[in-house]
């Protein structure tokens, strides 16, 4: 595996109505015969997103639909993987916090490093805060 997507990556991905939708699409369709996976909480944030009336208006998912979307990203030619921590949060890393925002960035950076893989990623300030470890999408 090469890359782990941040949640906002793989939601543009497979959501078609999101306005990253094409960019996503096209990063993941490029690169994921190279490998790919997204971290469970990618998996539970992209399934409270598609349920969510606040963001998805009147397209909103029941939790099947939800699911059925993700799992059937993630299959193909090209399967997506799911990572698991294998390790409690690291103090080293998340010593670099400079706030609540910032968690689950460096959450999402130590899975990827857990993984020895790159990040992919359109947040210009994990980008910046994490450029051996990220790849902009």
């Amino acid at each position: 595996m090469i890359y782990i997507l941040d949640t906002s990556v793989f939601f543009s991905a497979i959501y078609e109505g999101h306005s990253e939708h094409k960019n996503a699409r096209s990063w993941l369709d490029k690169n994921r015969q190279q490998g790919w996976g997204i971290t469970a909480e990618t998996y539970l944030g992209t399934m409270r997103l598609l349920m969510n009336p606040a963001f998805m208006g009147g397209n909103t998912r029941n939790i099947a639909q939800a699911i059925d979307a993700i799992e059937s990203a993630l299959v193909d030619e090209h399967p997506g993987r799911i990572v698991f921590a294998t390790q409690k949060p690291s103090r080293v890393l998340f010593a670099k916090a400079q706030g609540h925002k910032q968690v689950m960035d460096i959450w999402q950076v130590q899975l990827a490093r857990q993984e020895r893989c790159k990040l992919a990623t359109s947040d210009t300030g994990i980008l910046a805060d994490w450029p051996d470890d990220t790849v902009r999408v």
